[in-house]
């Protein structure tokens, strides 16, 4: 347990060191959102153009990885709109943010830094393509779902193109696709502007971790309990085990994938998760579920970390 918590500490130490900063008031709030300004559209697509492009294609896309992620994540979010529409009477509108809230990783950030310390640059892989299905799959899916239940069928049209639009011109987006067209043509920028791209690469993660935490500071969690724990116990709890269960079923594919595909899972909601839901009215309960999420995910990752090194041997995989 002890080895576990060496690799997970740095992750959680970054984050608390962002929160305390910004408490603290040493660093202006107002700051986080130009750090995570940055980070978003330079820093991360920098290393993730740089990781996948530097890799054959046939190492970087796993079709079976994205039917295990994809399913195991759709899955987490109808389980946890059906649990808050008919179990607790739930409207639909906040339902389908309810169950975002249960299974939009926070890949980019906390993710991407704790498989990459695990596994190194193959995992890189996974956490790009995880990042595919949040943006193309489950945030379309979630307003296509809360404009049903606002407006009726009329506007899912005009919302599914809308979500569509700002999917394509996500900077992370399009550098998983520069990144993949690179790796297909073997191609790499000229020196100078690959030294640039690794410069920008190396600040992602523990920038990234650091915004994180500043971006909690003044989140107020207070109320509105039943929906915090939904969210926080079907993200860390309901999505990981679901994407276990489909690493079972289905055909078998790289082991160090498979442990990905487990751990991206039970990392907490991403931080634009109340941004999204900030234009239907329900980003304050999803801000304070980033933040109990947040600091619970310190307890269950490292359990997940242990349960697998008992039943898995992480210990034979590890970089």
């Amino acid at each position: 347990m002890l080895a576990i918590l060496t690799i997970t500490a740095p992750i959680f130490l970054l984050i608390a060191l962002g929160y305390l900063l910004v408490r603290v008031k040493l660093v202006p709030q107002a700051a986080i959102g130009g750090m995570g300004t940055f980070v978003v559209y330079l820093a991360l697509p920098a290393l993730l153009f740089k990781a996948l492009s530097s890799r054959p294609v046939s190492d970087v896309y796993n079709s079976q990885y994205l039917q295990v992620f994809v399913l195991g994540s759709v899955l987490s979010l109808l389980v946890s709109v059906w649990w808050a529409k008919k179990v607790r009477g739930v409207r639909l509108e906040r339902a389908a943010f309810l169950g975002l809230g249960s299974a939009l990783s926070n890949n980019g950030f906390i993710g991407y830094a704790l498989v990459t310390q695990l596994f190194g640059s193959v995992a890189v892989a996974a956490a790009a393509l995880s990042m595919l299905v949040d943006l193309i799959v489950l945030i379309p899916l979630t307003i296509v779902l809360a404009e049903w239940a606002g407006n009726g069928s009329g506007h899912v049209r005009h919302a599914i193109q809308t979500a569509f639009l700002k999917t394509l011109c996500n900077p992370l987006v399009i550098a998983i696709a520069l990144g993949f067209l690179a790796s297909a043509a073997q191609w790499q920028p000229v020196a100078p502007v690959m030294q640039a791209i690794d410069m920008l690469a190396s600040s992602a993660a523990p920038l990234s971790l650091f915004v994180i935490g500043g971006m909690l500071v003044g989140i107020s969690i207070s109320g509105q309990r039943m929906d915090l724990c939904q969210m926080t116990v079907f993200k860390l709890v309901l999505h990981p085990c679901l994407v276990a269960l489909c690493v079972w079923l289905l055909p078998a594919f790289d082991p160090v994938l498979q442990l990905c595909a487990v751990l991206l899972a039970a990392v907490p909601m991403a931080g634009v998760f109340p941004l999204i839901a900030q234009a239907y009215g329900q980003q304050q309960v999803c801000a304070a579920a980033l933040v109990t999420a947040t600091i619970m995910s310190f307890f269950t990752l490292n359990l997940v970390l242990w349960l697998t090194d008992q039943f898995g041997d992480l210990s034979s995989v590890l970089v």
